[in-house]
């Protein structure tokens, strides 16, 4: 198959050239190429398949409710949605039921993504942060490292990719030695830690932060002492990471400028967080955040909140519709924007050898936007879905 006549972004720039497709894999680039089965993309752009790594659900269904027919209907909404690699990501809860959501995700990452975006790994958000920020998360099932241990987690090595928690909390530091010598990628977030608190923890491998500025420590005056918390560390580090929710209603655009001028598109990435109700009707109906139904959200205004509207709960977009917002409310260049949804995230978790980019031997796994940015078609293993 050669798509011709279209835009593609890659990395570093726009180039107008020809993409064949053979056997799922992108196989060749260049110009005036021939082929038995010509796509026409006039006009459009050609982006890398977008790679979410934070992200609850969409279409109805939560990671959490850990059955087929769950996951089935999450993958398939990111997946039409040009996100075609992602990482499930829990909620606090008790161990039995993230192994649950574990072991589907295991199943997933064992089989051909067909019409569903591919499973890279689990992003395990908890239960290990703090009381004061844990935003959403459930307070009941919240851990402490040294407490209640984490060997639980490294056992599931093969499939758990990144962790979420509290630097601060008793044993943090410990737990991030452990995850990165089993090659988990310790991410600090939902925390109220302040800078002495937090080296430790980065110095033992904590490289990431979960969704800047969202339950998240900031500067602090402790006893007379002006501290900053894990966001300014994060922002000024060049030896870490960093996602953002995109969505519009998480962070304004000057706070996204600030993250694009500090980390740059390839230390920045973004994130959906996308709930249950991603692409469901703003009917105000409650919905369940996770599987034990101990926290609801509503949506209210394009964005999940908690019932008493005091906190946002998480976002109902997927990734293609946070580039736009990128490159039409914060004025970040199309490149950028698709790079920071795409290779960023895949280079963050060790995928990006892959997924991520368009280049010859990657899988063929496209989102071609239209002049407007909105998703036209999605590729997957070379096939349209």
């Amino acid at each position: 198959m050669l798509i011709k006549n279209g835009t593609l972004i890659l990395p570093d720039r726009l180039l107008r050239a020809d993409l064949r497709i053979c056997g799922g894999i992108i196989a060749e680039i260049g110009k005036d190429l021939t082929d038995s089965t010509i796509i026409d993309a006039s006009g459009l752009y050609i982006a890398p398949g977008l790679v979410d790594i934070h992200t609850h659900g969409g279409g109805g269904a939560d990671f959490m409710d850990a059955d087929t027919d769950a996951f089935d209907t999450a993958l398939r909404f990111h997946a039409k949605n040009g996100t075609t690699s992602l990482l499930p990501t829990t909620l606090t809860a008790p161990k039995a039921p993230i192994l649950q959501m574990v072991s589907h995700a295991r199943e997933r990452m064992n089989r051909a993504p067909e019409d569903r975006a591919r499973v890279l790994g689990v992003h395990a958000e908890g239960p290990y942060l703090s009381v004061k920020n844990k935003g959403a998360q459930p307070e009941a099932h919240l851990m402490i490292p040294a407490r209640d241990g984490y060997d639980w987690l490294i056992e599931n090595r093969d499939v758990i990719k990144t962790v979420t928690l509290s630097p601060e909390l008793d044993g943090a530091a410990e737990m991030c030695a452990a995850l990165t010598a089993a090659g988990i990628l310790p991410c600090g977030g939902h925390d109220a830690g302040s800078k002495p608190e937090i080296l430790p923890a980065i110095a033992a491998g904590l490289r990431h932060c979960t969704h800047l500025w969202c339950a998240m420590s900031t500067v602090a005056m402790i006893d007379g002492t002006r501290y900053a918390g894990l966001c300014e560390i994060g922002l000024t580090r060049d030896d870490m990471t960093a996602e953002i929710i995109g969505d519009g209603y998480h962070m304004p655009p000057e706070l996204v400028q600030i993250a694009y001028r500090c980390k740059g598109a390839d230390r920045l990435c973004i994130v959906s967080d996308c709930l249950r109700a991603g692409g469901m009707p703003d009917d105000g109906r409650l919905w369940a955040l996770g599987s034990d139904g101990l926290q609801q959200f509503v949506v209210d205004g394009g964005v999940g909140r908690l019932p008493d509207r005091t906190r946002l709960a998480g976002s109902i977009q997927p990734l293609s519709r946070m580039v736009k917002n990128f490159v039409d409310d914060c004025k970040i260049p199309l490149t950028d924007a698709v790079r920071m949804a795409s290779l960023t995230p895949a280079s963050i978790i060790g995928k990006a050898d892959k997924v991520g980019s368009i280049a010859v031997g990657k899988c063929a796994d496209l989102c071609i936007f239209t002049p407007t940015l909105t998703v036209h078609k999605v590729m997957l293993d070379g096939t349209f879905i």
